[in-house]
């Protein structure tokens, strides 16, 4: 501590009292997080108790910040699980808070777990859209793991569901059970998911040389699903297949193929994604599905967390794969020889 710097000047320089700079680097409760914040930011510029400081920065207090903006914890609560194994066996626990989207809010909670000593932050979306990195003033220089929604600075650690696979796999085993004509259902076209998941279901028909009889986007809801589904055999009475982009989208196309009389699997098949059970393995026929192995999200990023904190930092993008959980929506037909052999193929024309 430099002996020119006293406490004063530190609450000069944050604008607050000597009393309130006091309490702010005592980390007292009833001072804001803000305050807290700006008197930490302001002893640090001038010096003082640089040593005590520097001395403490050494020590990690074994809390991570978790925080989302999954307000019904759908996303949040399986990725806090696999954080959470991967944390215990480290000796260290998180602290979850949720900004529900808000990125003032966001702000706010990070700055409490930052004056509080957490470690380190891990930032959790539920969309899979790209988001803005935080900033290095909010974090206070505490390493950073962006899952689920990826961080668009290509130097931070992102961690993410792989979308593009899962929609390879889902044309691929549609095509290997004997399914020819095939369409997709999308939600909105501005999800990264749903952008994502096309392009992996496109990169399979191209390598199988087959063309999709229509890809639609709408909504991610049961409504849309249940209208596109009718739609579709409208327009292509021969349909076999369908590959939905959420497992809402699945159900409600379900209910819109037998109402209007068509047998699932036996006449169209129906693959959703999410494994999100409520929709998928509550509904009937059970639906046949991608998890997003959310907990295995959980569990690399608290590792890259770990990694970080021990000096060796990841950057980029890591993809976890997405596993196929194959139910009775798309349990294989039973192909007679003359099916087999008498069947037009409708392939991609040039």
């Amino acid at each position: 501590m430099s002996s020119k710097t006293t406490l004063a000047d530190v609450a000069r320089l944050a604008n607050v009292s000597v009393a309130t700079a006091s309490k702010a680097l005592n980390h007292t409760d009833r001072i804001s997080a803000r305050t807290q914040r700006a008197v930490l930011k302001a002893a640090e510029q001038l010096g003082y108790d640089k040593a005590n400081r520097t001395e403490r920065s050494r020590e990690h207090s074994g809390l991570i910040g978790l925080i989302t903006s999954d307000y019904n914890g759908r996303f949040a609560l399986p990725l806090l699980t696999g954080a959470e194994i991967t944390l215990g066996a480290s000796n260290h626990a998180a602290l979850l808070m949720s900004s529900h989207g808000r990125p003032a809010l966001e702000k706010s909670h990070i700055d409490r777990l930052a004056v509080h000593g957490v470690d380190g932050l891990i930032v959790v979306g539920d969309t899979t859209n790209s988001r803005p990195p935080l900033d290095p003033q909010t974090t206070m220089g505490l390493p950073v793991i962006y899952a689920y929604d990826p961080s668009r600075d290509p130097n931070d650690c992102s961690i993410i569901c792989d979308n593009i696979g899962a929609g390879a796999q889902a044309i691929e085993y549609l095509l290997n059970i004997g399914r020819r004509y095939i369409a997709v259902i999308a939600g909105p076209e501005d999800f990264q998911a749903a952008k994502d998941r096309v392009l992996g279901a496109q990169r399979t028909f191209i390598l199988y040389d087959f063309q999709p009889i229509a890809i639609l986007f709408d909504a991610w809801s049961e409504e849309w699903g249940e209208r596109a589904a009718q739609l579709l055999v409208e327009q292509h009475p021969h349909l076999d297949a369908i590959y939905c982009l959420s497992d809402e989208i699945a159900r409600g196309a379900v209910r819109g193929l037998r109402s209007i009389g068509k047998r699932v699997p036996q006449d169209v098949a129906v693959i959703g994604h999410d494994n999100w059970f409520i929709f998928a393995a509550n509904a009937h026929p059970t639906l046949t599905t991608f998890d997003n192995n959310i907990t295995i999200i959980g569990k690399t990023a608290a590792q890259f967390l770990l990694d970080a904190l021990a000096g060796r930092p990841h950057h980029g993008v890591t993809s976890i794969e997405c596993p196929m959980i194959v139910r009775e929506s798309t349990e294989p037909r039973r192909h007679t020889a003359l099916e087999s052999t008498g069947r037009v193929y409708e392939r991609k024309t040039s």
